[in-house]
C-alpha cells in the first residue's frame, strides 16, 4: 500500500476483491490479508465493513434479513417483510458463490450459513404470527415454509442462466408454493 491518503473504498470494492480471490485460490486458502491487499485497503477498513471473510458473501442478504426481522417485530405482514428482505439483492458475491461454490470450496459453508439465516427469518416470522394469534405449532410450520421459500428463490435466481429472471418474480412463485396468502 502506498503512503498518504488512502484511496476511497467501499464494501463492494472489498467484496469484489474477495470474490476474485475465492475463485482463484478457494475460500479456505484466501486470507483477509490477501483480500485487503487486493482491494488496496487496510485490515481495519476490512473490519469496518465485514466481521469475517464469510460475511463478505452474505452482506447484502444479511442487510435485508435485518430489515425483515425489524419489520416483523414491528408487526409487518410476513410476506411483505420477506419480499423486502431480498428486494435489493443484485448479482453479487453471494450469487457468484452459489454458482461457483464447488470451485471456491464453499459448498458446506454455504449450506451451513443458509440454514442459520433461514432459521433467523423463520423465528422472526413465527414470532410475528404468534403475536397475531396463531398457535406456535402452526406459526413454526408456516414460518419455516415461507423462509425456506425465500432462500430457494435466491438459490434458483443465482443459478439461473444469464440474463437472470427477476428475483422478485421467483420470490413470488416460491412464496406461493409455500402457501403464502397475498
Amino acid at each position: 500500500m502506498s503512503s498518504g491518503r488512502p484511496r476511497v473504498t467501499s464494501r463492494s470494492t472489498i467484496a469484489e476483491a474477495a470474490t476474485e480471490l475465492f475463485l482463484e485460490r478457494g475460500f479456505a486458502e484466501t486470507t483477509i490479508a490477501a483480500i485487503t491487499q487486493r482491494a488496496g485497503v487496510s485490515r481495519s477498513s476490512f473490519f469496518n465493513y465485514f466481521s469475517s471473510k464469510s460475511a463478505v458473501l452474505w452482506a447484502a442478504l444479511d442487510d435485508g434479513i435485518r430489515r425483515a426481522v425489524d419489520a416483523l417485530r414491528a408487526g409487518a405482514a410476513p410476506t411483505a417483510a420477506l419480499r423486502a428482505a431480498v428486494c435489493d439483492i443484485e448479482a453479487d458475491s453471494l450469487a457468484l458463490a452459489i454458482i461457483h461454490g464447488a470451485v471456491m470450496g464453499l459448498s458446506d459453508e454455504l449450506a451451513d450459513e443458509r440454514a442459520i439465516r433461514t432459521g433467523v427469518l423463520s423465528r422472526a416470522v413465527s414470532d410475528n404470527l404468534v403475536a397475531a394469534g396463531a398457535s406456535r405449532l402452526e406459526a413454526d410450520v408456516h414460518a419455516a415454509a415461507l423462509s425456506a421459500a425465500v432462500f430457494a428463490a435466491v438459490w434458483a435466481w443465482a443459478a439461473s442462466e444469464a440474463p437472470r429472471p427477476a428475483l422478485g418474480g421467483l420470490v413470488e412463485r416460491a412464496l406461493s408454493a409455500a402457501g403464502a396468502s397475498q
